[in-house]
């Protein structure tokens, strides 16, 4: 479609909405001279009770308004112009708008406007009830070309407000309309409403029909494939892909189509946002766009690192050796990937709750990222002097002081915790009397047996809680002379460490509790062991429930912890192995 096209008909433009004159009243009907003498001499208790009875949906009390007025749904209730049609329409009354419409002889009863211009089926678009917009144009088909407020159709006006299946409806019926048409410039607007408000359904299908919309602007100057490019979807998201794989196909129709400028800013606000999608179709229908640099000189690594996003990262690590030419890239100010990945975005505090797990996502990010570069660049300067290290320490040092000191704060509460337990510990063990062994009067167990469960249990109990003590001392205690060396990552694992010895010691400690009852009570009735046992496991199961995310979390850091180390020790083991199997003389050769 070119410009040329015209697209425009006789019928939207030229279907205007209804004009007051002299002769018409207040509320845009033709009435006689004593009629709108008697709507001038309303007073408001009056117009209250219509009010009320079409916001409330009661057509029983709104049928004795016809005392008032026999066309009493053309009266302007308020200075804004709102008539009960409207009122009703608002709040959703169906059964009342369906009474109210068969009232209204006169088509020209539904094309009344408020004050802001819109229909009572423009309030239908904006509300997105589709069976009241539906009721309304069985009624009136003009109804879907009269504009509303800022002289927008109902479609623009229903797809501006985000509502999909209403939307869909007015396409449909607009499609369907024989007589009148929608100017481009009017679809223009209503394809860029879809795709902003993820209406995709019908911007796949208004792509399909005009594929000349992938080269179109909006008032900021962007395309549709920029605006897409800008939101962080969508997977999971099925009419996202299909729309912008319709884009791409429209641009392989369109013959004048997005120029090398409009797709380097497409690419570089989805690789910001995180659009896997868009970045994806881009670099197959252009792979050349791969090595581009901004304006700030930077590439698509640079942009990933630095906004974060590990999909865009891992993304272009799967492009092959190519991804080597792009490390070696630094922007306009001397920084590579590695010191855009030391600098802390304010963006990403978002959904983190506490600081030491942030610093150690920093930290984390920061070291994956110093693995792909050669040792060169792990050493390089940028323009202020600063290596890659030394922008990670000055841009995190406000973070890491807090992450380190709420680190510490925890483990020296948690230690009194833990001190508290293995003293009780100790006093239970060497204080519990031991007598009569062999006895059977105990429940369920001999005595002997309680007495081997008593100590084994409080025997292990205190093993891990001193485990713990050890953990939380260890965080407390200086490791490194420089701050700067304090891994918060470390520090929150040991903490982990320490969180699952003390509750495993706790644990151990009821089940020594329980058998210590036993022995020390074993004159007391039967039933009162199994009431208090029952009693103490309550919390033992109620914890790990409400806290399951916890316990997996736990659970699961230090199992990657234990992974990552024995790997680390396999490595060490292999290449010491590797380097003992070379001759002694080969070695000397070397040296």
């Amino acid at each position: 479609m070119s410009d040329s096209d015209e697209i425009s008909f006789a019928g939207a433009d030229n279907i205007v909405k209804p004009q007051k004159s002299a002769d018409i009243g207040e509320v845009g009907i033709d009435v006689g001279e004593a009629e709108l003498q008697s709507l001038e001499e309303l007073d408001r208790r009056h117009k209250r009770q219509i009010y009320v009875a079409a916001a409330s949906g009661n057509w029983s009390e709104a049928s004795s308004c016809f005392q008032i007025h026999p066309y009493w749904w053309r009266i302007p209730l308020t200075a804004r112009e709102i008539t009960a049609l409207h009122v009703a329409v608002c709040m959703g009354k169906t059964t009342f708008l369906e009474k109210l419409v068969k009232c209204c002889a006169n088509m020209q009863d539904l094309e009344n406007c408020m004050a802001d211009g819109n229909t009572a089926f423009c309030l239908a678009a904006i509300t997105g009830n589709v069976k009241i917009a539906e009721i309304l144009l069985n009624k009136n088909g003009r109804l879907l070309w009269i504009r509303g407020q800022k002289n927008m159709l109902p479609i623009q006006l229903a797809s501006s407000a985000g509502h999909i299946p209403i939307t869909e409806f007015l396409f449909l019926k607009t499609s369907e309309d024989q007589h009148n048409d929608l100017p481009f410039e009017e679809i223009v607007k209503l394809f860029f409403f879809t795709i902003t408000n993820y209406i995709y359904t019908v911007a796949s299908k208004l792509l399909d029909r005009y594929p000349k919309l992938v080269t179109v602007e909006n008032e900021e100057r962007s395309t549709p494939l920029q605006i897409l490019a800008q939101f962080s979807l969508s997977k999971e998201i099925i009419e996202h892909r299909d729309i912008v794989s319709s884009m791409f196909k429209g641009m392989e129709e369109v013959k004048e189509s997005l120029n090398s400028v409009q797709l380097s800013k497409a690419m570089f606000d989805a690789a910001k946002s995180g659009n896997v999608m868009i970045l994806e179709y881009l670099l197959e229908y252009h792979p050349d766009l791969l090595f581009g640099v901004d304006s700030k000189q930077r590439s698509l690594f640079h942009i990933a690192i630095r906004y974060r996003q590990q999909d865009i990262y891992r993304l272009l690590l799967s492009k092959g050796d190519s991804k080597n030419l792009i490390t070696q890239l630094v922007d306009f100010k001397g920084n590579n990937i590695v010191h855009l990945a030391g600098k802390l975005t304010s963006a990403q505090r978002v959904g983190l709750s506490t600081d030491h797990v942030l610093m150690h996502t920093e930290e984390l990010w920061f070291q994956e990222v110093e693995k792909r570069v050669p040792p060169a660049m792990k050493r390089m300067r940028n323009k202020d002097g600063l290596t890659p290290k030394q922008v990670f320490y000055l841009s995190h040092k406000g973070l890491h002081t807090k992450s380190v000191s709420g680190v510490k704060s925890s483990a020296n509460t948690l230690l009194v915790v833990a001190t508290l337990i293995i003293s009780l510990g100790i006093t239970g063990a060497i204080t519990i009397p031991i007598s009569d062994i062999d006895s059977t009067i105990t429940p369920i167990f001999r005595k002997k047996t309680w007495y081997t469960l008593f100590f084994v249990s409080i025997s292990i109990g205190t093993y891990l809680c001193a485990s713990s003590i050890l953990f939380y001392s260890s965080i407390i205690l200086p490791s490194r002379w420089k701050p700067e060396d304090e891994n918060v990552g470390l520090g929150q694992t040991k903490l982990v460490f320490g969180n699952m010895t003390l509750f495993t010691s706790l644990g151990f400690m009821f089940t020594a509790i329980a058998s210590g009852t036993v022995l020390i009570f074993d004159f007391l009735p039967n039933w009162i062991f199994y009431f208090m046992a029952g009693i103490g496991c309550i919390p033992l199961i109620v914890h790990p429930t409400l806290d399951y995310n916890l316990w997996t979390y736990s659970a699961t850091s230090v199992f990657t912890f234990c992974l990552a180390t024995l790997e680390q020790k396999a490595k060490w083991l292999c290449s010491i192995r590797d380097e003992a199997s070379i001759p002694f003389e080969k070695k000397l050769s070397f040296q």
